[in-house]
């Protein structure tokens, strides 16, 4: 009995197991396919950058002469009025400057006195025109020599009434904040070396980087939008203002310059952001995300020819909505396949 009930048995067991899976071609049959159409799609080119000051807006601290640093006095970061003092250097041209003014001024004293006197003389006849003009001339030719010495420690830093002393104090411009100090204590300098920026807390800019694949399509004067993980809820614009001539051979950007359209005084130097910069709106084939298919770094959809399908690159442009995307590479009425993963199934 045991043996006639095994044989009975096995027979329903195969037949199960048969028609619970029914060929692939069956499969492929039944399988959901969508027609594709195209909608209008406002096209954009995605990019990343940063708020950093704006070069027009700044000023880059460069010493009237030549020295070393002797003291640094603020920060990166720093806010800074206009004629707060930023560094203090050490210059042997201060030292000479402020001699040839305490020189010249003994001299101005002595010529203002004896124009004085000249011009009572005169008055009597003690001295002739020629000597009170001679005198005259002397007095005011070392009054400007005096005045132009004193606004040159003016410029420099040093009070005519300190004293003496060879240190030259650099001072704000403008007022802003410290972005960058590229001095360091000890450090000798000239003329020509900045020794520090301030950017204008007013103007700053976005600067994003493009991939220079998406170069023909950036237009200055084009419409900017940019988020921040910051403000969430927030979309911010701009234009684009400037595009630089120069690749960044490393990561294959260029940087193009964005002017804020708006409030600005929200963002913080370095702030990072997300950045679309709006081409307008296009006739673009829209699919279902379930549709497409990632595979070595290149998105496919399964093409229905006949009964067959086979893969097509596509080329993902942006998101309609959660479950629906804009792509280049299919053309309106040509069916795909609904779901790639069902015929992914082996």
């Amino acid at each position: 009995m045991k043996k006639l009930s095994i044989v009975i048995i096995f027979p329903f067991i195969l037949w199960g197991c048969n028609k619970a899976t029914p060929p692939k071609d069956e499969v492929r049959e039944s399988l959901r396919t969508f027609k594709v159409s195209s909608q209008k799609v406002q096209s954009y080119v995605e990019a990343t950058g940063t708020i950093q000051p704006d070069s027009e807006g700044g000023a880059k601290i460069l010493s009237p002469l030549q020295g070393a640093v002797e003291k640094i006095l603020v920060r990166i970061g720093d806010n800074v009025k206009k004629g707060a003092p930023l560094v203090s250097l050490r210059s042997s041209d201060v030292n000479d400057t402020y001699a040839s003014y305490l020189s010249t001024t003994a001299q101005l004293r002595q010529a203002e006195r004896i124009y004085n006197l000249n011009k009572q003389l005169f008055e009597i006849g003690a001295v002739t025109k020629n000597d009170l003009l001679a005198s005259e001339a002397n007095y005011e030719q070392l009054r400007v020599a005096s005045e132009g010495l004193k606004n040159k420690l003016d410029i420099y830093g040093v009070s005519s009434q300190d004293g003496f002393q060879d240190k030259l104090l650099i001072k704000a411009p403008i007022d802003g904040y410290v972005t960058d100090i590229q001095a360091h204590i000890g450090d000798r300098f000239d003329t020509n070396t900045p020794l520090m920026t301030i950017a204008n807390l007013d103007k700053l800019v976005v600067v994003a980087n493009i991939y220079d694949i998406d170069m023909p399509r950036i237009k200055k004067g084009r419409e900017v939008v940019f988020y921040t993980d910051v403000f969430p809820d927030r979309s911010f614009k701009g234009t684009v203002s400037y595009i630089s001539a120069q690749e960044d051979s490393d990561t294959k950007t260029v940087k193009a310059y964005i002017r804020l359209s708006g409030e600005k005084d929200i963002f913080k130097q370095n702030m990072f952001l997300r950045i679309q910069i709006v081409e307008g709106e296009t006739m673009l084939p829209t699919l279902p995300k379930t549709a497409v298919i990632y595979r070595e770094g290149k998105f496919y959809v399964n093409l229905k020819k006949g009964e067959q399908f086979t893969l097509r690159e596509i080329k993902p442009v942006r998101d309609i909505s959660e479950k629906v995307m804009a792509v280049e590479g299919l053309k309106d009425g040509e069916e795909i396949a609904y779901s790639a993963i069902e015929l992914e199934k082996p």
